[in-house]
C-alpha cells in the first residue's frame, strides 16, 4: 500500500509539473498570438525572437542542409525510423539585394510542403547558377512559428555556410516551424489546465489524507 502511495504522488507531481509547464506556454502563445504576425517577406533580422509567429509568401529557399529522423527501440533493437523534419536554409527578403544577405532557417513537416520547397530550391539553383529567369515563380505560403537555433541545428547550419563559402554574419540564429500557426494553442492550453489540476488535486488529496490520518 505503501508502494501504491509513493507512486501515486509521484505521478500526481509529475502531473502538475508537465501541466505547469505547458500553462506556461499557452500563456505565452496566447500573448503573441494577440499581436500581428511577422511578415516573412519584409521582417529583417533585429525582427526575429523566439516565440514570434510569422507568415509570408516565399519564391527564394536555397538548400535542404538537415534532415530530422525519429526511431522507436525495442529491447535495443531500432526500427521503425522515419524523417520526420527536413530543415532549409532561406534568405530574408528584406537582404536581396544586400552584399551580404541574411539566412534563417525553415523546418518543414508537412510532405506536400515539402515537395513545394523542393521545387522552389530547383527553381533558385538554376537561376544563382544558370541565370534562368521564369516567367512565373513557384511560391509557398508559410505560417509558422520562430524558435532560437541552438545545439546540433545551429552547428549543422553553420557548417552549411562553411561549405557553400558563407560565414556567420549570414546566418541569423533562427527557425521558423513551418505548420506551428497556433491553431492548436486553445487546445494546449486546455490541456494544460486539466493536468495541473490532476496533479494539483491529487497532490492536495494525498496531503489532505495524511494529514487526517495524523501520519504526516
Amino acid at each position: 500500500m505503501k508502494y501504491l502511495k509513493t507512486r501515486l504522488l509521484i505521478m500526481f507531481i509529475a502531473f502538475a509539473v508537465l501541466g505547469i509547464i505547458m500553462l506556461v506556454g499557452s500563456i505565452r502563445d496566447k500573448i503573441e498570438l494577440s499581436k500581428p504576425r511577422g511578415n516573412l517577406e519584409t521582417m529583417t533580422a533585429a525582427d526575429f525572437y523566439n516565440g514570434r509567429f510569422v507568415e509570408g509568401d516565399i519564391i527564394e529557399i536555397w538548400d535542404e542542409y538537415a534532415y530530422m529522423r525519429e526511431t522507436d527501440t525495442f529491447f535495443g533493437i531500432t526500427y521503425n525510423t522515419k524523417v520526420t523534419s527536413h530543415s532549409y536554409s532561406m534568405p530574408l527578403p528584406s537582404s536581396f539585394e544586400s552584399s551580404s544577405p541574411k539566412f534563417i532557417s525553415l523546418s518543414i513537416r508537412d510532405g506536400e510542403l515539402k515537395k513545394t520547397a523542393d521545387k522552389i530550391v530547383s527553381e533558385t539553383n538554376n537561376y544563382l547558377i544558370n541565370d534562368v529567369v521564369l516567367d512565373d515563380w513557384t511560391s509557398i505560403h508559410i505560417e509558422g512559428k520562430v524558435t532560437k537555433l541552438s545545439g546540433d541545428n545551429l552547428k549543422l547550419f553553420r557548417e552549411y555556410f562553411q561549405e557553400i563559402g558563407g560565414d556567420e554574419s549570414n546566418i541569423v540564429a533562427y527557425e521558423v516551424h513551418v505548420g506551428n500557426d497556433g491553431s492548436n494553442s486553445t487546445t494546449g492550453l486546455i490541456v494544460s489546465i486539466v493536468l495541473t489540476l490532476i496533479g494539483l488535486g491529487g497532490l492536495g488529496f494525498i496531503i489532505a489524507r495524511k494529514i487526517l490520518s495524523g501520519s504526516y
